[in-house]
């Protein structure tokens, strides 16, 4: 499996440019929107925990990378958190931050998918329960003998890239966002000072009105 570590990395980035929305930071401070992201790309792991507590079997629709791997459930879960917080505003708020969270959580099946190791990834429940792996799969995953919180969070090397990548992405996609707030406010204050004069003209005219009255 990829690390939990790499999962969080790549769900915050990813989630970098909401900082600078205007509708996601009135529901969340800006650094809990990289941060939530995060931890939920985190979430479908959990499933180790039932393995270890309840006894499920590997075969099973409830094991690792089964069903809490489906994208398709995964992003119900996304939908579900994001009416959580988002229940008291705009229909387009709450899309927003749904798309947000569902888009890092499912990050979190498809590297999984990009391992060399473990069983395969539930990526079609509910339509099908075969477990599948992409053709290409660079991301190593340790030997069983490695200690378990050794492999959950150290960061591999070739997680390295990804985590890169999403971080590139997630800082560019911030910097656009930036970009495009400051030339709005730019263009904002260029109106409104554009208005005064007009204001005055108004004034004065409206003066000489008077005076020849």
């Amino acid at each position: 499996m990829a690390s939990a570590s790499a999962h969080f990395i790549v769900g915050a980035a990813l989630a970098l440019p909401a900082i600078k929305s205007r509708r996601l930071t009135a529901l969340l401070p800006g650094w809990a929107l990289p941060v939530s992201s995060g931890l939920l790309a985190m979430i479908p792991d959990l499933d180790l925990a039932g393995r270890r507590l309840f006894g499920i079997r590997a075969p099973s629709f409830f094991s690792h990378r089964g069903l809490s791997h489906s994208p398709f459930l995964l992003i119900l879960f996304a939908a579900v958190f994001a009416l959580i917080i988002a229940h008291r505003s705009s229909r387009q708020t709450f899309a927003y931050l749904w798309l947000l969270w569902a888009g890092c959580m499912v990050t979190h099946p498809l590297l999984d998918a990009l391992t060399d190791g473990g069983r395969g990834v539930m990526l079609l429940i509910p339509f099908a329960r075969t477990r599948l792996y992409f053709p290409w799969r660079p991301i190593h995953t340790p030997e069983g003998h490695v200690r378990f919180l050794t492999r959950a969070f150290l960061i591999r090397s070739s997680e390295i890239p990804f985590c890169a990548a999403a971080g590139v992405a997630g800082v560019s996609g911030l910097l656009l966002r930036k970009r495009a707030r400051s030339e709005e406010s730019l263009e904002s204050e260029k109106w409104r000072l554009e208005q005064i004069p007009g204001k005055h003209r108004q004034g004065e005219a409206g003066g000489e009105t008077h005076q020849q009255r």
